[in-house]
């Protein structure tokens, strides 16, 4: 259908739809989307609209407002927004986009895990997939034969993977990033007895504390923290089935400074104890 919107051109193509008890239940699902041309006085405030927007500059700016902060996106960029509380946006000049409101199953918690890293204004590693992916939902809610739930749900987390790998971070020292982790990670392995710090790490990529903790994460999805302590319970799991060595010297070979403190920590985490889990047949 055309859009009636003060400020969006008649060219402009919009469809919404409605999810079943199901999709609200277990999937994310569209609301509605749009490929929309705009004129220099477009400028939206809303108070609400129940749902996350995730719109692609094609052509001119997109400029929205952020903690009373007026931030512009450009052509290629990838703007995400939490709809659901009062929000304002226009352009300047001129705009194109693709966009898809959506809402469901955690939402809210992809939403705050990707913007607590990179903000509202994203600018991906590969545009021409989120690029696609938005064209692939406009056209999956709106085509002649609409596609299932299940799949829109999977072009939503897809899209929203990407959003979780923005450029900004690897930029053009992507390969150099990665290598460096992965030697940080090779480094965590060999030395799980050691007693880790975040500073030791970081001095490995020559970083300081905060920037390596910030570069990790985005690199495995994991703190530094973390990640030493899924690695330590994972070696835990290989000792405890392929050798005879005692639970408590297994825990002091993965880095565990008491028998007492492994015990806890690999109980809490798996479920059972590390004799039940010995004991298991794989």
């Amino acid at each position: 259908m055309k859009s009636s919107e003060s400020g969006v051109l008649r060219k402009s193509d919009l469809y919404f739809s409605t999810p079943s008890p199901t999709a609200k239940r277990l999937y994310f699902y569209p609301i509605s989307a749009g490929h929309f041309f705009y004129s220099k006085n477009y400028h939206l405030v809303r108070e609400n609209y129940d749902s996350f927007l995730v719109l692609y500059v094609i052509d001119g700016t997109f400029t929205f407002v952020k903690d009373g902060k007026h931030i512009t996106a450009r052509e290629g960029d990838t703007v995400f927004l939490d709809c659901r509380v009062p929000h304002e946006y226009y352009t300047k000049d001129h705009l194109e986009s693709i966009w898809v409101h959506f809402a469901g199953s955690n939402a809210e918690q992809l939403y705050t895990e990707i913007t607590k890293v990179s903000g509202c204004l994203l600018k991906c590693s590969d545009r021409e997939h989120v690029r696609r992916l938005l064209f692939r939902l406009f056209s999956g809610i709106g085509g002649e034969n609409p596609v299932s739930e299940m799949q829109l749900s999977l072009d939503i987390y897809k899209l929203l993977a990407e959003l979780s790998s923005p450029s900004t971070v690897r930029g053009k020292n992507k390969v150099s990033y990665e290598d460096s982790v992965q030697e940080v990670r090779e480094y965590i392995s060999a030395h799980l007895q050691k007693n880790l710090t975040v500073q030791e790490l970081a001095d490995c990529m020559h970083m300081s504390p905060s920037h390596f903790s910030r570069v990790f994460k985005q690199q495995t999805g994991f703190s530094p923290y973390d990640y030493v302590l899924i690695v330590r319970l994972n070696r835990a799991k290989e000792l405890l089935q392929r050798t005879s060595m005692t639970v408590s010297e297994i825990a002091y070979e993965t880095g565990f400074n008491s028998e007492s403190n492994f015990i806890y920590f690999f109980t809490t985490n798996v479920g059972i104890s590390p004799g039940k889990f010995r004991r298991l047949k794989f």
